[in-house]
């Protein structure tokens, strides 16, 4: 049986960007502090839990409340109903957010896909993303789909098969499907990229 140290390890190296050492390093500087600082943080896990819902319209989580599982966005009815913009993560979507360049709908696709994918479909919610872009455009109020995804080599791929998969929709009701122009430096996370960058990237879409 593992020991709590190994068991916690292997939690925490499930954390993006997060390896063995660091894991461990997590443990320990959690056996540092005293039972009350454990207690209180595992208190907030269990609230993270209970407090967060997802959207589920465009998946992102947020601070329950809200009615219909609906986020403010979504159901904001002064939201631009014309575009919709598509990124990877919840944490994509902050960064963009307080960039305050963009006022239309988003969706979260919770992920990317990597190079030589076999089951691409899987990696992304590439079939709950066809079935928004699909409600919307039927409506008649959505003209645009923007790929805000990260300068990288699997953003690229994503961009590839989320613009193939969506053609059809493109075609049937005129949408525009776009992706973030020069601003985004090759290999940049949109997670990182500052306000100025991204609505520079915004504008010169294509």
């Amino acid at each position: 049986m593992p020991s709590p140290i190994e068991t916690l390890t292997e939690y925490f190296s499930e954390f993006p960007g997060i390896g063995p050492r660091a894991a461990r390093r997590f443990v320990y500087h959690l056996l540092s502090k005293d039972a009350e600082y454990a207690g209180a943080l595992a208190d907030a896990i269990r609230e993270l839990k209970k407090s967060i819902l997802q959207c589920r319209l465009c998946f992102r989580f947020f601070q329950n409340g809200a009615s219909q599982k609906l986020c403010d966005i979504c159901s904001d009815e002064h939201t631009d109903q014309s575009t919709l913009l598509v990124v990877e993560k919840d944490a994509d979507f902050e960064n963009i957010r307080k960039a305050e360049s963009y006022s239309g709908f988003y969706f979260i696709l919770g992920g990317a896909i990597p190079i030589l994918e076999k089951e691409p479909a899987k990696k992304i919610r590439a079939r709950e993303l066809f079935d928004r872009v699909q409600e919307r455009a039927k409506g008649g109020a959505l003209k645009e789909v923007i790929l805000a995804v990260g300068a990288t080599m699997e953003g690229e791929n994503t961009v590839l098969y989320i613009s193939k998969i969506l053609e059809p929709l493109a075609q049937k009701y005129n949408l525009k499907i776009s992706s973030l122009g020069r601003g985004l430096s090759t290999g940049a996370e949109l997670e990182y990229s500052d306000r100025e960058t991204f609505t520079n990237a915004l504008k010169n879409r294509s």
